[in-house]
């Protein structure tokens, strides 16, 4: 048994035929929107009815714009009569009026669910903070045109946090920007144009970028000396344990502090890194989760026989389910990584100051001995090559055997360069 709907004296109102237990109300007009009203029943095991309610919901091109939930069918019928009347012409109607900063918080009410959560304090801040309160927030979704970003990027350039010496463009939020208007554009109003282009890009860069040094890795005997300087200075031995994991796999400085031992087989070893640690940006307290930072980044990797014997007596000693830690057996800190490396870098006179250095180190490092760019790849879990060769984009220059090659080719069979005896 079911129950049948249908209003005559509205042709977009569609007849649909729904079970008994959930009765449905739903108009379609021109568009493609929906508007229901369901009515739910909360049981018991032995199906005694303990309380109905009505919901009442509105759909634009299969996504909800509002929902609203009932003690009675009447309230829930009167609601979503005014809201039907909202709806003119077409749905898009509804949408024109929406402000920017309501749009925004659709976005991410969307979106949140399908973000790490490593990512969700950047994205909410950068909303909050650079799109939500700025110039854009008051006006109307179907008025924003590219004047209106050239003013909201003069705007950014104005904040307190273009006075900070490590800002050098605002290009990751009008990334965001262009994400929440497409965000629109995909799912709420086809009609509508991305005023975004390159000239509020260039507009975004206000420092430019110091070219980047060709030997951007470390030199093996500086990196042995790093070592030796955290194990002799630093009381907690994870930190030279730390740099010496990440200098010879590879892994980044997240993924290293949250491997545990369920993920190490020393008897084959082999490392499977299916975990990360993440920071709050604010307290830098640490949070374990149990995926990595891309799909690609789900790989196993081989412990270097150097570091077979440190991680036996590791695990004797290990008061923790986790591989390295602070004094106290818990998660390390960020900031108390990289406070230890840098010390390190700051007392041999080293450039460094990040402990992605490692990460570089590894894979400009494996590529000049194996050359092998695949392999390398797969260490550092890339998933395409180019990425790795911006890792490793030194290597064409200190590979010895493409000058050689190229030499012998030009002057072969020739006396010009031969060695006086």
């Amino acid at each position: 048994m079911g129950v049948l709907w249908e209003n005559p004296s509205c042709p977009n109102w569609a007849k649909i035929f729904f079970p008994k237990k959930e009765f449905r109300k739903v108009v379609k007009p021109k568009g493609g929107t929906t508007m229901g009203i369901i009515r739910r029943q909360y049981r018991t095991k032995k199906k005694q009815t303990v309380a109905t309610f009505y919901r009442a919901e509105v759909y634009v091109k299969g996504f909800r714009v509002s929902a609203k939930t009932f003690s009675t069918k009447r309230e829930a019928i009167l609601w979503h009569e005014k809201e039907k009347q909202k709806l003119t012409s077409s749905p898009t109607t509804l949408n024109d009026k929406m402000k920017f900063k309501d749009c925004v918080s659709q976005f991410w009410k969307d979106v949140q669910g399908r973000t790490l959560k490593s990512t969700h304090q950047s994205y909410e801040y950068r909303l909050e903070n650079y799109l939500s309160s700025g110039p854009l927030g008051e006006i109307r979704m179907s008025e924003i045109k590219g004047f209106h970003i050239v003013d909201w990027v003069q705007w950014l350039k104005k904040q307190p946090t273009a006075k900070n010496k490590r800002r050098k463009s605002f290009v990751k939020e009008l990334g965001l920007l262009q994400n929440v208007l497409n965000w629109y554009k995909n799912f709420l109003n086809e009609d509508f144009n991305v005023p975004v282009t390159k000239k509020h890009k260039q507009m975004c860069v206000f420092k430019p970028n110091a070219p980047r040094r060709p030997d951007y890795f470390i030199q093996p005997e500086d990196a042995r000396k790093w070592i030796e300087w955290l194990k002799e200075h630093r009381s907690n031995p994870a930190y030279w344990r730390l740099a010496s994991f990440m200098l010879m796999t590879g892994t980044r400085v997240s993924e290293a502090c949250g491997l545990k031992w369920d993920a190490v087989d020393l008897d084959q070893s082999l490392i499977r890194i299916i975990r990360r640690v993440s920071w709050d940006r604010r307290t830098t307290i640490p949070t374990l989760e149990d995926v990595t930072k891309t799909q690609s980044s789900a790989r196993l990797i081989t412990l270097p026989k150097r570091l077979q014997s440190v991680f036996y007596e590791m695990k004797k000693t290990a008061v923790s389910d986790v591989v390295f830690t602070n004094q106290k057996g818990g998660l390390i800190r960020y900031n108390a990584v990289q406070s230890a490396f840098n010390a390190g870098f700051t007392a041999l006179g080293l450039p460094w100051r990040s402990t992605h250095i490692c990460r570089h180190t590894f894979a400009t490092l494996a590529l000049m001995t194996t050359k092998n760019l695949s392999a390398v790849q797969a260490s550092l879990g890339h998933s395409e090559q180019r990425t790795t060769q911006v890792y490793a984009k030194t290597v064409a220059l200190l590979n010895s055997e493409t000058g050689e090659k190229t030499a012998d080719i030009i002057f072969k069979n020739s006396q010009l360069f031969k060695r006086s005896i």
